[in-house]
């Protein structure tokens, strides 16, 4: 007796539905595909616009027309233009030094020396790049905050902040309380924030420093900083020696 084969050929009916099944799957990926790339160029064409204009007078509209796409666009994609605002102030906070970045320098076993450096270096850096919209538009959203500023703050600011302050703590011996630990946190971010917000397209006393190096700002600003720190922490009377806890740069 013969056996019955189990494994019947399948009817041109289930061969067309299969065939078209697929078909949809892969037509779905491109429609996801084609979306994500409609939402990065909305973002490029939005965070240049914002970069010049800043936040009170750049519209929907003009961010439609010169990202090419139909006018609801905007709030499709991101609910509104404070959605895409939104996602633009993140997108700077990733782009200039990213959280997760932050954070793993700040809980490696490095040197505490080490990781300012690494901090301080991260953000030059980003303010290296001229060609950048992101660090127009932040320096736009410092000068002229938006509604917005007071969320980044909390949710991408503080947290840096937080971790560059306890890099100061564990170099210096400060204590959280210590009324010098902020002047001292505000000491180093200073100078970079001064950076951040000059446009390198105008022509400024400080402009002739981008022939630098990064390293060699980096290292010039790490050697200014731990001296000062060290001279606070011995005013103040700390018995930690910061050059005892210096990484080699």
């Amino acid at each position: 007796m013969i056996a019955k084969n189990r494994y019947r050929s399948k009817s041109p009916e289930s061969a067309a539905s299969s065939t078209f099944a697929s078909s949809s799957v892969r037509s779905g990926r491109a429609s996801r595909s084609d979306g994500d790339a409609t939402v990065r160029h909305i973002i490029a064409q939005a965070g240049t616009l914002f970069a010049e204009r800043g936040y009170a007078d750049t519209t929907s509209k003009a961010i439609c027309e010169a990202a090419g796409v139909n006018m609801a666009a905007v709030n499709y994609h991101f609910g509104s233009r404070d959605g895409l605002y939104l996602v633009l102030l993140k997108e700077v906070h990733r782009e200039v030094m990213s959280l997760d970045f932050v954070r793993q320098i700040g809980h490696s076993a490095a040197p505490p020396s080490d990781k300012l450096y690494l901090l301080i270096e991260g953000l030059l850096r980003a303010t290296y790049d001229a060609k950048s919209w992101h660090i127009r538009l932040w320096a736009r959203e410092l000068l002229a905050p938006s509604p917005l500023l007071s969320q980044i703050m909390e949710e991408d600011t503080l947290p840096k902040f937080e971790v560059l302050r306890d890099v100061i703590m564990e170099l210096t011996g400060m204590q959280l309380t210590d009324p010098q630990l902020l002047r001292s946190v505000l000491s180093v971010i200073g100078p970079v924030i001064t950076l951040l917000m000059l446009d390198r397209r105008i022509t400024t006393p400080i402009q002739p420093l981008y022939m630098h190096t990064v390293q060699d700002m980096a290292r010039h600003m790490h050697t200014f900083t731990i001296a000062g720190l060290q001279a606070i922490a011995r005013q103040a009377g700390y018995a930690a020696d910061i050059q005892d806890k210096a990484g080699k740069q």
